[in-house]
């Protein structure tokens, strides 16, 4: 029988409205779908933290996939959806970010066997497939075992309440099991320590924790706050992230490879603070020239207690220190510090430089370093908006280099000069007539007028002349005038110590000028001072007629530095060096002290913090000499 059109449409109507029936009553029977039953004690704990719920790091909520419950159906095999469990899943260089109250109930992540990519780059990618009898059955090539590196750094602690000793609070803990049956850790507490059945307890160190296991299985991770007594108040931010490769958060000490942070020189006010070269190759100079600065810098007293039981955090320095330089200028009094990149110093390969200003006198302080890292947390994007890059994912923090402001109000440090490019320290400054920008300038120019007549002189000689016309068959012009340069620079900007607080190598100047503010030195200590001749007046005449920047100490510059342009200069222009042992040496020249623990004499890109690689900027003299002179004898021969 053909029905009609409206009753066809009436049919159809009433199947639909069954079959919309028949799937709702499917979801309604007691057994259609169950949800795992937490234990009531860990449910109340974890669902009472408004942590997880109120978080919210730099714009970004934790992904969607890591909430805490996760409804397992019944018609579905347990392989497939996973175990249920208040376990959030870690990827890949992905860190996230939580706040956690001390005394709770731990944070509990997971890292599923071979989710990190670890199949991939040891081996042929697993595939799997499942069978009509078994959907469980897995089939293919098995998933080789790889190191998995967790790790995680405190970015914020509780603090001394007002009026408290100061102490450090506990370090947070962090556990471990690769126990198939783990799920989340249940801590207990005894006079040994916390404990958890089936994990191993790793406390962080300085805010940092790395943790490296085998993936033989899914890996449970439990971070734990331990209990606070009643002088604290605050709780914990943490970071915690898992790779596949590398550790994402990093410490470096010192012993690992020297000092990557050099402290050139400070007055008392500022600092000036180096990296080591930022390659040793010619090649990738240009390249890393036209990049962002990679680093980072934290400034705080060594006294800062903001600091206590952080120092190897990378975001724990970011939130706490007190002085930062980042690119996005979001560090605290992030204006203090001015980076910039430079090729001065040894090797004349990239550097990152930090001029930092603002800072009290006589005071020690720690400037910390950090390669900040290339992916944002509690987000999939890397920072360079997650394209393919070079850069290593997680951060670095490297050992704080320790500096110390003076108390002379007339020592400047100055940098980035124009024609004396290299000089990079401390000179005798005046306050009251210039800032440390224009005194660099005054003190450039006039090396600079000096140096231009130097040039005339060189007119006179034969630079360009034939081989057996030249006055030398080692040296060239262009050698001589470097290191006249060189030699000019290192002695028209003096390298200026405390009058009061010098190094024992250092030499007093100018002891009967006015310091800037008008005061002299005590008419007796003056007249015992003027005795020596060398005292009563700066190496140049400009400094104490230009600058008059009053009484200071002087590092003499390093003999070496005159005897190049002796070496490397014809004869004709009659410059001479003098000689260990002669009047005079002693208050015009230093030699390099054999232990090189200071700096016992002044070069340009000498460094105070103490590099082994800094005796081997200039050659050793003897062998130098002996060098050239084995050289002349050969070529007289000829």
């Amino acid at each position: 029988m053909q029905l009609s059109p409206l009753q066809s449409r009436l049919v159809a109507s009433l199947a639909a409205t069954f079959c919309l029936l028949v799937l709702f009553s499917l979801l309604l029977l007691p057994k259609g779908a169950v949800a795992r039953e937490f234990p009531h004690e860990s449910f109340l704990a974890f669902s009472s933290r408004p942590d997880l719920a109120s978080f919210e790091e730099d714009g970004h909520r934790p992904d969607s996939r890591t909430s805490s419950y996760e409804p397992i159906l019944n018609f579905l095999g347990r392989s497939i959806l996973g175990r249920a469990s208040d376990t959030i899943p870690l990827e890949n260089d992905k860190p996230l970010a939580f706040n956690i109250q001390p005394g709770g109930a731990p944070i509990c992540y997971i890292i599923k066997k071979g989710s990190l990519g670890n199949s991939t780059s040891q081996g042929k990618q697993v595939q799997q497939r499942q069978t009509d009898d078994d959907k469980n059955e897995r089939t293919g090539q098995e998933v080789k075992n790889a190191t998995i590196y967790i790790s995680a750094n405190t970015c914020l602690q509780p603090t001394v309440q007002s009026g408290g000793k100061r102490s450090k609070p506990p370090q947070l803990i962090l556990f471990l099991s690769n126990s198939t049956e783990a799920g989340c850790p249940q801590v207990t507490s005894n006079p040994k320590g916390h404990l958890a059945k089936g994990f191993t307890s790793h406390p962080f160190e300085e805010g940092a924790v790395r943790v490296s296991v085998n993936a033989t299985s899914d890996i449970y991770i439990g971070l734990y706050a331990p209990n606070i007594t009643d002088s604290f108040e605050g709780s914990y931010d943490y970071q915690v992230a898992a790779s596949s490769t590398e550790y994402f958060h990093q410490y470096q000490s010192n012993e690992t490879g020297g000092a990557k942070l050099l402290w050139m020189d400070s007055d008392s006010t500022a600092a000036l603070l180096i990296t080591r070269n930022l390659t040793t190759e010619a090649s990738e100079a240009r390249h890393i020239w036209s990049e962002d600065p990679p680093y980072q810098l934290y400034v705080s007293g060594q006294d800062w207690p903001m600091l206590d039981g952080l120092h190897h955090s990378a975001c724990g320095l970011e939130r706490n220190a007190l002085v930062g330089a980042n690119k996005e200028g979001t560090a605290k009094n992030n204006g203090m510090v001015k980076t910039s990149m430079t090729l001065r110093g040894p090797g004349g390969m990239p550097k990152q430089q930090f001029y930092v200003v603002g800072l009290n006198a006589t005071t020690s302080y720690s400037g910390v370093l950090v390669q900040p890292a290339n992916v944002t947390v509690n987000s999939k994007r890397q920072a360079n908006g997650g394209g393919q890059s070079l850069k290593k994912a997680g951060s670095v923090v490297f050992q704080g280099t320790t500096f110390q402001t003076n108390a002379a109000p007339n020592c400047k440090v100055v940098t980035d000069l124009e024609f004396c490019d290299e000089i990079q320290y401390a000179v005798p400054g005046n306050d009251g007539k210039f800032n440390n920008t224009e005194l660099a300038k005054v003190y450039d120019k006039q090396a600079k007028t000096v140096y231009d007549n130097f040039l005339k002189v060189m007119q006179q000689i034969q630079c360009e002349a034939d081989r057996t016309s030249k006055y030398s068959l080692a040296r060239t012009c262009e050698d001589c005038k470097r290191a006249y340069k060189r030699w000019l620079c290192t002695v028209s900007l003096p390298r200026c110590e405390d009058f009061l607080d010098g190094s024992r190598f250092s030499v007093l100047r100018n002891v009967n000028q006015a310091f800037p503010n008008g005061t002299l030195l005590p008419t007796e200590i003056r007249q015992e001072l003027a005795k020596v001749p060398a005292q009563n007046a700066s190496r140049n005449s400009f400094i104490d007629e230009t600058i008059q920047p009053g009484p200071y100490k002087e590092i003499m510059p390093c003999e070496d530095i005159c005897y190049q342009v002796v070496q490397s200069c014809p004869a004709m222009i009659k410059f001479n060096c003098p000689q260990p042992g002669m009047y005079g040496f002693n208050v015009t020249y230093g030699r390099r002290n054999a232990d090189n623990t200071v700096v016992s004499c002044n070069f340009p890109g000498e460094a105070r913090t103490r590099t082994s690689a800094g005796r081997n900027t200039i050659p050793n003299l003897a062998l130098l000499t002996c060098i050239m002179s084995v050289f002349s004898i050969l070529v007289m021969a000829r």
